[in-house]
Formats: structure tokens, sequence, C-alpha cells
């Protein structure tokens, strides 16, 4: 479904769930122009869709009383994207949600779509849930926030920030957020985010003031050919791409990976033990080892 068709879709939603509205707080609401609302508007008049408008001190965008959205105007598989999407937003707990899922469930004589999803941010013992849920009402609600940040070496640094948005990447999830002390936009991992206080200051700051486009983020990391045991199976298609692994006749692996270079790649390699080999490059082998003989050196004391 297009951006546009999404955005007519929630326009008739709001005008269901309020008597009227403005252009102006429609647009706001949508972070558009008040020219591109009324040319949202005339679409939705064109095709077919009751809505007047009226100017002055008491005036303001409206359907005509009664009406009941006509479900033929949208496609089956438009719906189905409709419903998946807000089934989406409601594992993450959005407000309301509940609420315009079983409207839509109604106006397109659906089944409830309720259990097809489920999210749990929360590690086993821990309150991570109470995190997420404390920076997206910070997001939801531009609200500045302040917390204690700990590095991949451990360090920690004290950040106030405005969150911006929340996402997910190789099993990790992050904030996006504009950080005060650096002065720009900066990507921290929420597992990371410690002793957050949501403050009552609110930012102007939007997403869209900042060239982010996480699918065609370029990795200038390190590539390493590995081979790791048969008994590794379950990590191997866990952790990599299929194209990225040559499954031996000897039943072992031989995987091509690409990361950033730092302590925590050292660590990960050597988190296989004796199931993982370091084919190449040799400047990687000599580090690994090097870090080998410093832990068997521990062990000796």
């Amino acid at each position: 479904m297009s951006m546009q068709m999404a955005r007519l879709f929630e326009i008739v939603q709001i005008l269901l769930n309020e008597k009227d509205v403005t252009a102006k707080k429609l647009a706001k609401h949508f972070e558009i122009s008040v020219r591109t609302v009324y040319r949202d508007i005339e679409a939705l008049m064109f095709a077919g869709i009751p809505i007047y408008s009226e100017r002055g001190k008491n005036g303001g965008i409206r359907l005509m009383e009664d009406y009941v959205m006509d479900r033929a105007l949208i496609s089956d598989k438009d719906q189905n994207e409709i419903l998946y999407a807000l089934q989406s937003l409601k594992a993450l707990n959005y407000p309301d949600n509940n609420k315009i899922l079983s409207k839509l469930n109604s106006i397109f004589n659906r089944k409830s779509t309720n259990k097809w999803i489920e999210v749990e941010f929360s590690k086993y013992g821990d309150n991570d849930n109470t995190l997420f849920e404390n920076i997206k009402e910070a997001i939801l609600d531009k609200r500045i926030i302040n917390f204690r940040y700990y590095n991949t070496k451990g360090e920690k640094d004290d950040r106030i920030v405005e969150p911006l948005k929340i996402w997910f990447k190789e099993k990790a999830w992050y904030l996006f957020a504009y950080c005060h002390t650096k002065k720009d936009i900066r990507q921290f991992k929420i597992n990371r985010i410690k002793e957050l206080v949501l403050t009552e200051r609110n930012f102007e700051r939007s997403i869209e003031e900042f060239n982010i486009n996480n699918k065609n983020d370029k990795l200038n990391g390190v590539k390493i050919k590995v081979e790791i045991d048969k008994s590794q199976a379950y990590r191997v298609y866990d952790e990599f791409c299929e194209e990225n692994i040559i499954k031996k006749e000897n039943g072992d692996f031989e995987v091509l990976m690409e990361n950033y270079e730092n302590d925590w790649l050292y660590g990960y390699l050597l988190s296989y033990g004796e199931h993982l080999r370091i084919l190449e490059p040799e400047r990687i082998k000599n580090i690994i080892l090097e870090k080998i003989v410093k832990i068997k050196y521990k062990y000796e004391k």
C-alpha cells in the first residue's frame, strides 16, 4: 500500500472517530502541508466518500452523519496489509490500537487477527519492557529523556537526547536520537541504556530532518572466512545468511562473514571455542591466537 493510500485511509478513520477536524490539525498529525491535506480531501471526495468542509470559527472537515465505510473501496490485499500492520503495532502496545483493530475487523467483516504476533522485550528475569515502554512514550509524546549509556568498552556516559525512532536490526533493538552532547543524530543499543528518566521537556525535531535509511546501510567492515564444525549447525543457520554458507562433504561449514572489527567481533569468534577455525585473513587469525594464548596463561597461573 502506498504512503498516500495509507494516509487517506487514516484520514477517514480520524473523521469517523471525531465529529470534525481542521486541516491544520491533520497537517500537523501527518507532518504535511495544509495544501496537501486539501488535495487528499479532494481525492477522497472523488472516490465517493461524502466529506465536506466549512470555513470560519466553527468550521472544519466532516463526514456526513451515519456514514459507514464501504469496504469494497479497499482491496482484500490492502485490507490484510492494514490489519496486519495494526496488529504489529498492537504487539508494541500502541495506544488505542485495540479499538481501531476491532472497528476495522467489523468494517472488513473479518475474524479477529489479534493472535498472529506477540513481542516480548524482556530477557529472563529482567524488566526491559518498562524501558522500552518509556522510550516509546517519549517518542510518541516528543519528550526529552536522560539516561546512562555503556559503550562496547564498558565505559559509561550520561546522555540527554531527543528520541526519534526505534528499529530492530541483527537481533537487537536500537534507538535513533538527537544527542544534545554530540549535537547530532546518534544510534544507541537499547540494552546498554540504563537509569532512563522521562523528562517533562518537549522537543520539535522529527526523524524526517535526517537522512536515515537503514535498508541501504553499507557495512564497511572486515571480511572473514571461517570453518565451523557441523555440531554448530544450529548456530550457523541462525546467525548467517544462507548465501554466505557452504556445506562441505564432511558436514562442516565454510562461512563468509563481514563485521566491524572490534572487541565484540573477537569475542564472537572465540565464543565458538574449538568448533571454529579462521581461514582468512591471516591478521584476524593472529589476533585470535594471541587472545587464546592470554586465556591459556590465565588458567595456568
